[in-house]
C-alpha cells in the first residue's frame, strides 16, 4: 500500500511546504511602494522601513520565546498608530510575508482533493485578508476543507488548537490523517502530539529529536512516489 492510500485526510503547512516566495523581508525589498499601492500616504519610505524591522524583530522573538497559545495580533508589535495607518502598514507586511504555490503544486492538489480531504495549518502573522485572496484566485481554496490560520486563532504551532481545529473540519480521527511540513518542532512535534502521523519537508538525512516522521521528504511530491 502507497504511504497516502493510509490516509482519509491530509494536513499542509504553507510557507516552506506548499508556498515558495515567502517572508520577503530583507534589506532590498521596497516595502513603500507596496505601502502605497495599498493607498498609504502617511508614512515615508525610511520610517515605514524601520516600523517594519523592528516590529518583526519583536514578532519573532515572541515566536520564539512562547507561549505559543495565546499569540498577540501582529498589530501589537507595531507603536501606536491611527488604525487607518495601523492597518496599512499590518497589511504591507501581509503582502511581503505570503507566499505562492507553484502551478503544478496546485495541480498536484487538485488530483489528491479527488482521494483525500485536504487542509491547511499555517502560521501567519500579518492580516489574512491578502492571503486568503490569493488562495481564492489561484483555486486552492476550493480544494480545502479548512484553512486555518493563526493570525485569526490567537495560537501558533505547535499549538494543539490550530491541528484539531483542521482536523475536525476534515472529518478524520486522528490516525487516519498525514500532516506534511518543513518545521520540525512546530509541524511534526506539534501535529504528533495531536496523534497525527507527520511527514516531513526537509533535506536532512533523520530526524533532530525524539518524534519521528513516517517519512522525510524533499517536497510534497515526493509523497506520491512513495
Amino acid at each position: 500500500m502507497a504511504l497516502l492510500d493510509r490516509f482519509d485526510a491530509i494536513l499542509f503547512d504553507l510557507n516552506g511546504t506548499l508556498a515558495v516566495d515567502f517572508d520577503r523581508f530583507g534589506p532590498n525589498q521596497d516595502f513603500h511602494t507596496t505601502y502605497r499601492s495599498l493607498g498609504g500616504r502617511r508614512l515615508d519610505a525610511e520610517t515605514l522601513g524601520t516600523m517594519i524591522r523592528e516590529s518583526l524583530a519583536g514578532c519573532l522573538a515572541r515566536y520564539a520565546s512562547g507561549p505559543a497559545d495565546p499569540f498577540p495580533d501582529y498589530r501589537a508589535f507595531l507603536p501606536a498608530l491611527d488604525p487607518g495607518t495601523q492597518s496599512l502598514v499590518a497589511e504591507t507586511i501581509a503582502v511581503h510575508e505570503a507566499g505562492s504555490i507553484p502551478p503544478a503544486r496546485i495541480d498536484w492538489l487538485r488530483a489528491m482533493a479527488g482521494t483525500h480531504r485536504l487542509a491547511i495549518v499555517s502560521d501567519q502573522w500579518a492580516p489574512p485578508r491578502h492571503l486568503r485572496a490569493y488562495l481564492e484566485a489561484s483555486g486552492v481554496a476550493q480544494f480545502m476543507d479548512a484553512i486555518v490560520l493563526s493570525c485569526e486563532e490567537g495560537a501558533v504551532k505547535p499549538s494543539p488548537a490550530l491541528f484539531r481545529k483542521a482536523l475536525a473540519a476534515t472529518g478524520a480521527v486522528p490516525d487516519r490523517a498525514l500532516f506534511v511540513g518543513d518545521s520540525y518542532e512546530r509541524d511534526v512535534v506539534g501535529a504528533a502530539a495531536c496523534g497525527l502521523h507527520t511527514a516531513w519537508v526537509s533535506d536532512a538525512g533523520h530526524a533532530p529529536g525524539e518524534v519521528r516522521p513516517l517519512r522525510i521528504v524533499p517536497s510534497v511530491e515526493a509523497l506520491a512516489g512513495d
